[in-house]
């Protein structure tokens, strides 16, 4: 499974030429920093040069480190998860923690990405052990998250263990306070999962987009489940005004619009459960707009997205809908089939 909170790298100078200014920074506000040279990246800040100035930015408030030299590093593994795990070893053996961190959890993207788990488990542990206070820390408990939050019910306990141990370090370890806010929100997550009660499941998300001024991705994500479990809860009205927001917002991230269009999608779907054709092309569509609109977005999403097309386009039953159908669940079963919904779908649910 891949993951799309691919975060960047630590304290360490790179011994790069002072003109060399080839690296990109993407923030949690939607903006991109692009001609400039990372100079460290711990779990507190990272720091960077553009022209004559440095500048200083919050580790929670970097979604994306790209380094111009990257490519060139790893080009022996940028489609092979075992060689970039060896070179990203090779780098930390040379002390080029910036490029090794980055190497660790690309690895463990594409291990994730292969259905390798374990694989991907012992890249990010080797990232922690190798390099305590790297800047992709975080990136350590994302992936994990993902990948158990993807199993659905069958991943559920260990959901809830990592975010268990992301608050714990990230509180204990003065973390700044959006990677607090994001853990609390992945606690919640986890708990929803698990069962918890969905009145609870609101007020938690309620105070995570309270607290999380400092880290307006996560505010978008809470808001995004917040909606679905209005949804849930039949307030359509409440699900719908929130859902048109982040969709058609600006500067919006991948994931959270996805989530905005598979909840107007299932808004659309319920609708067509009483027959109504033309709810059932909308939804469609809005599923079909996760693939083709918002291809960085969680695998789980994208999955979830390709299944409820499947049924949208079995209840419109329009033009083409069973070629539709057949590519849908293609994809699905190819890219997806350690989903739960690849899961569904076989089993006809």
């Amino acid at each position: 499974m891949k993951s799309r909170l691919f975060a960047a790298s630590l304290t360490v100078l790179w011994a790069l030429p002072v003109t060399a200014q080839d690296d990109r920074v993407t923030l949690a506000n939607g903006t991109t920093v692009d001609g400039v040279r990372v100079v460290s990246f711990d779990i507190r800040d990272l720091r960077y040069t553009k022209g004559s100035s440095n500048e200083t930015v919050s580790t929670d408030q970097v979604v994306k480190v790209d380094l111009g030299k990257f490519k060139d590093t790893y080009r022996r593994g940028l489609r092979d998860p075992d060689m970039m795990l060896t070179v990203a070893r090779e780098q930390l053996k040379e002390k080029n923690l910036l490029l090794a961190q980055l190497g660790f959890v690309g690895a463990a993207a594409q291990f994730f990405d292969s259905d390798k788990a374990q694989e991907a488990v012992t890249s990010l542990d080797d990232l922690q052990k190798g390099i305590p206070e790297a800047g992709v820390l975080p990136e350590v408990f994302r992936q994990k998250f993902e990948y158990y939050m993807g199993l659905g019910s069958k991943g559920a306990a260990n959901a809830k263990k990592v975010a268990e141990k992301y608050r714990f370090e990230a509180t204990g370890g003065a973390w700044p306070p959006g990677l607090v806010v994001e853990a609390e929100f992945f606690e919640a997550l986890a708990e929803r999962v698990n069962g918890g009660n969905p009145k609870d499941f609101q007020a938690k998300l309620r105070s995570v987009i309270g607290k999380a001024s400092s880290n307006p991705m996560i505010a978008n994500r809470a808001n995004v489940q917040l909606a679905h479990s209005l949804r849930e809860s039949k307030d359509f009205d409440g699900a719908r005004r929130i859902y048109e927001d982040l969709a058609e917002r600006d500067g919006i991230d991948a994931s959270t619009r996805a989530g905005a269009y598979i909840g107007l999608g299932m808004l659309a779907l319920d609708k067509a459960n009483g027959g109504d054709k033309v709810a059932a092309r909308e939804a469609l569509m809005y599923f079909l707009r996760v693939r083709l609109q918002t291809k960085g977005a969680w695998p789980s999403l994208q999955a979830e997205a390709l299944y409820h097309a499947v049924l949208a386009a079995d209840k419109w039953r329009g033009s083409e809908y069973q070629t539709i159908m057949a590519r849908c669940r293609g994809v699905l079963f190819s890219e997806f089939g350690g989903s739960e919904w690849a899961e569904r779908a076989k089993a006809g649910r």
